[in-house]
């Protein structure tokens, strides 16, 4: 044991030690943890390279004997070397005084080394931890300049990890991109995925992230060295400023740059806050990637099962045969932490006072264990788990043939109604949405495999095509439907249409829009002029009806109680006007009333698929009208 001492009396210190009496005090009044300096490698790596840059500054401005700098620089290439024992920097990470502790530790360390080159014996006849390791320089400049330093040093390692992960998603893109599976939003069923296009977020996701760690890395670069205490470099020599910089960037090989404001930086801890916030980034958005895993391998016969995650060991001490996503699992919790770590850092960084930041071991404890377990975890989980994600294929395929939310495609086409009616059709059956179209006599059988195959529908040039010349053809399809209807049987039931309208006698100003539109869907040549000139008169006397054939009788009957009926009202004026038009056409009483209580029932079925709130207006529904009206 060998003895030193210090303004509060003496202390032994075992043989072995490197350290001194500062080290030892802080070791007794801080041992709150289990984790000390020496936990974080790169720290104590970096604090070594900032004592050798200071010691040849130092020694290039006559400030240290060439003999003394020399000795300096070598114990810290032997700590930047890694050969010394961790328990030569056993000062806990929860500590005092702004960081003295950790510092002091190291220039303890370097001066008894430097003694024991020099003189053969630690001690400090020859090299002192005060006036000479620590020429020039405060805890307040070193610590942050190291604290910055080691983590660009860690934001290197992260990001490799990084590229690991997005070099193997890169290979699972192109190994399943043309393997179809359900996407889901609210954990609901909804339209067809392709695995490449899903896992093409979580790439994105990635290099989003790396792109971010390497943008932030470069602002670590920018030290306060020679800031000394509070900024005003107070205690370094003449010429320090124009050195320091210069041996930083011989010493770490980096392009070391001088912060532009030594105050700023030693007050402001943003820095640090932009580093967490960045972790917490990365940590969430691998997160919900791997809460993802979890559930897309949930209980290979019961749950999702629409991938196989590598076992890497058995998932219950109860149940044989359980396998459980452990790996994703790891790093939920890495993110969990990497979240809880990022509030103590906004702690800490708001609760700087005057002209430093205290807390800077907190900080630095914080933001590299956070970094600590990305750059470790996600390596782990990239081998262990993402290299051998295996995707149920056939599983996938099946799934997004019977989802239920491609009828959106049926809606495109034939409207709201149509592929709401479908979609309930091929739930209450148990059938897909390509059977139940076919079922309906909806569509074809060969234009359901053509538009309702999954994997076209996941390419947008496919799934917009297909569609529109669908709809196209079923739109010409109607047009034609009406052609075939006499001309003077259209002109009578645009007739009969106008009068239905203006039965109340109210001329609203919409209404002009909508016998206009009733003359377009019947295909007719009649100027809006004209028609505001017909609505200034009154309605004419129903004319001409009873020529007409039956078939074309009920048309005209079955239009009228349609657009009667359409707007949720069948007033006084209306009816008198129905019955009118059924003596009118000769219509039967029994005749009359099937064609009503038909509509009745079709409206009655429209209503159980789209609720009349959201129901298209008549008006814009007037060709489908007019088909039905033929159909009925």
């Amino acid at each position: 044991m060998r003895q030193e001492s210090d303004s509060l009396g003496t202390l032994l210190l075992p043989d072995d030690a490197y350290y001194g009496i500062q080290t030892l005090r802080a070791v007794e009044n801080f041992t709150v943890s289990n984790s000390t300096i020496a936990d974080f490698p790169l720290l104590v790596k970096s604090l070594a390279m900032i004592k050798k840059a200071t010691a040849l500054t130092n020694m290039k401005i006559d400030v240290l004997r060439p003999v003394v700098a020399n000795a300096i620089c070598q114990a810290a290439d032997e700590i930047i070397e890694g050969k010394f024992e961790k328990s030569q920097f056993p000062v806990n990470v929860f500590n005092a005084g702004g960081g003295v502790s950790p510092h002091m530790n190291i220039n303890e360390v370097l001066a008894n080394r430097a003694n024991e080159i020099i003189t053969g014996q630690k001690g400090y006849e020859i090299v002192h931890p005060n006036n000479h390791v620590n020429a020039g320089q405060s805890t307040c400049d070193v610590l942050h300049s190291a604290m910055t330093l080691a983590l660009y040093f860690d934001l290197n390692e992260l990001i490799e990890s990084l590229k690991f992960l997005e070099s193997v998603l890169a290979e699972k893109i192109v190994e399943y991109q043309d393997t179809v599976k359900l996407s889901r939003t609210c954990l609901q069923d909804a339209v067809p995925v392709t695995f490449g296009q899903s896992f093409s977020a979580y790439l994105s996701g990635v290099q989003r992230a790396k792109t971010r760690l390497e943008k932030v890395k470069q602002e670590c670069l920018e030290l306060p060295m020679g800031a000394t205490a509070v900024g005003t470099g107070l205690s370094s020599s003449a010429g320090y400023i124009d050195w320091i910089y210069h041996y930083l960037k011989e010493v770490t090989g980096l392009p070391i740059r001088r912060h532009p404001n030594f105050f700023d930086a030693l007050q402001n801890g943003d820095i640090y806050q932009l580093l967490s916030t960045t972790f917490k980034a990365l940590a969430t958005g691998l997160s919900k990637m791997y809460r993802d895993l979890r559930l897309l391998s949930s209980s290979p016969r019961t749950g999702m099962k629409e991938i196989i995650l590598p076992a890497v060991q058995p998932g219950s001490s109860f149940m044989p045969g359980m396998i459980c996503p452990t790996m994703p699992e790891l790093i939920n919790q890495i993110a969990y932490q990497v979240c809880g770590n990022d509030v103590t850092i906004a702690m800490a960084v708001e609760g700087a006072e005057l002209e430093l930041n205290a807390w800077e071991s907190l900080i630095f404890k914080n933001l590299f264990e956070s970094c600590q377990l990305l750059k470790q975890g996600i390596p782990l989980f990239t081998e262990k788990c993402v290299k051998g994600i295996v995707v149920r294929t056939e599983e996938c395929r099946d799934q997004a043939e019977n989802a239920l939310a491609i009828s959106v495609v049926i809606s495109s086409i034939y409207g709201y109604k149509v592929g709401s009616k479908v979609a309930k059709h091929a739930f209450s059956t148990g059938k897909t949405i390509k059977e139940s179209v076919i079922e309906l006599n909806i569509m074809s059988e060969d234009l359901a495999n053509e538009l309702l195959d999954p994997l076209k529908l996941t390419v947008p040039t496919q799934s917009c095509e297909i569609p529109q010349r669908v709809a196209a053809a079923y739109k010409e399809a109607t047009k034609a439907k009406i052609a075939c209807i006499d001309l003077n049987t259209r002109q009578k039931i645009f007739e009969v249409i106008t009068a239905v309208v203006l039965a109340d006698s109210v001329i609203a100003k919409e209404e002009e829009l909508i016998v206009y539109i009733a003359s377009e869907a019947l295909q007719l040549t009649i100027s809006k002029d004209e028609i505001a000139q017909m609505l200034k008169t009154p309605v004419q006397p129903l004319s001409d009806l009873g020529k007409l054939n039956p078939a074309d009788s009920k048309l005209i009957y079955s239009c009228a109680i349609w657009v009667a009926l359409s707007d949720g009202s069948f007033d006084e004026s209306e009816h008198q006007l129905i019955d009118k038009l059924q003596v009118a056409i000769g219509l039967e009483e029994k005749q009359a009333h099937d064609i009503y209580n038909k509509i009745v029932a079709i409206q009655k079925e429209n209503s159980l698929y789209v609720p009349k709130s959201e129901e298209l207006p008549w008006w814009d529904q007037f060709e489908q009208i007019l088909v039905n009206a033929l159909e009925l």
